[in-house]
């Protein structure tokens, strides 16, 4: 009877860590691919989860750059990047649900 006890309290130990896991946010870098032309001297991001915004930036971009990096930390989900370029908006879906790197092309 200890035994079973044991194996269901190291079960419910694995599920807990697990459900925490997913929850903790991950390291994602964005990058932005610029459109072909002259390239904007600044974004303006914002990633939001549903109607809530998450993360607002306002974002460099360095001289001939074709794309722009943005490190952030993010918990596992579906986001809505939204880029303003100028007078240009790109909207792009992501998923997050591991750490890494998401490439987001925002010519048309």
């Amino acid at each position: 009877m200890k035994a079973l006890s044991r194996v269901v309290l190291l079960l419910g130990a694995v599920g807990v860590g697990a459900f925490l896991l997913r929850a903790s946010p991950r390291e994602v870098t964005l990058v932005y691919g610029l459109p072909p032309g002259e390239a904007p001297a600044r974004l303006e991001v914002d990633i939001r989860r549903g109607r809530d915004l998450v993360r607002h930036a306002e974002l460099r971009v360095p001289g001939g750059a074709r794309d722009v990096r943005h490190s952030v930390r993010l918990p596992d989900g579906e986001y809505r990047v939204v880029v303003q370029s100028g007078t240009a908006v790109f909207e792009r879906a992501v998923t997050v649900s591991e750490a890494g790197t998401i490439v987001l092309p925002l010519g048309r």
